[in-house]
């Protein structure tokens, strides 16, 4: 092999060496409804990749709001990205995550566009409102996590402890009712038996959060729940 050949194979070498080094993948860490990492390759100052690491997301709406959220951030090289409707833990966690894996890459994550939303999960008792009493009704509003509703309304008759008026605002609309109209009449104690546990894809579901929100709302008109937000026993 000539001399000449060989300075051409080892300039490539060298070149594809420059290259390969300035391709580096950084971990991110963030909070969404639950703890998750992501991966994100850095080249040259630029996003390249974003790939998921450990996650508990629900995979129909989180899974779904990530991909956006990859291409949206990929595309603008910003991580000034709108919240995902229903998915407002998985958009601010994701985003966090995104943003702590550029600044160890020594990139400004506030000059791409990063905003701090991080959003504290709350329990049940204080993602409750009881909006009006009337004629012995308590009127509700439950705010519910990591599923598409924003919140959930239902009243309770507290003479016999019933249920009324269990509406969904945000999600499926045709589901919502059907499970509405299964708990209209029945006391809170039968609506929750009967709604607490479904899952959607092995996450919880409207009808598990509404059951939560059932929940407290029993421990308010009795006043069983104590100043610290835990039920008395």
């Amino acid at each position: 092999m000539s001399k000449k050949i060989i300075s051409i194979c080892l300039a490539l070498m060298l070149v594809l060496c420059a290259v390969a080094a300035m391709a580096e993948t950084f971990e991110g860490v963030g909070e969404g409804f639950k703890p998750l990492t992501v991966n994100v390759t850095i080249t040259d100052g630029k996003i390249e990749a974003i790939a998921m690491g450990t996650n508990d997301e629900t995979p129909s709406i989180g899974g779904a709001a990530i991909e956006t959220l990859t291409a949206k951030i990929l595309e603008t090289q910003s991580l000034a990205v709108d919240n995902i409707a229903g998915a407002t833990y998985t958009t601010n966690g994701f985003t966090a995550a995104v943003a702590d894996a550029v600044t160890k890459a020594g990139l400004d994550a506030a000059a791409m566009g990063y905003v701090d939303n991080t959003v504290v999960v709350l329990p049940a008792c204080m993602r409750i409102e009881e909006l009006l009493l009337k004629n012995k009704f308590h009127y509700f509003k439950f705010t519910p996590v990591d599923v598409c509703s924003e919140y959930i309304m239902f009243a309770i008759y507290e003479p016999d402890m019933t249920v009324w008026d269990v509406r969904v605002y945000g999600g499926c609309h045709g589901t919502s009712d059907a499970f509405g109209a299964l708990c209209k009449g029945l006391t809170v104690d039968e609506c929750i038996a009967r709604l607490e546990g479904i899952e959607c894809s092995g996450y919880t579901s409207c009808p598990d959060q509404t059951a939560q929100g059932l929940k407290v709302a029993k421990a308010k008109i009795l006043g069983t729940l104590c100043d610290g937000c835990t039920i008395e026993h």
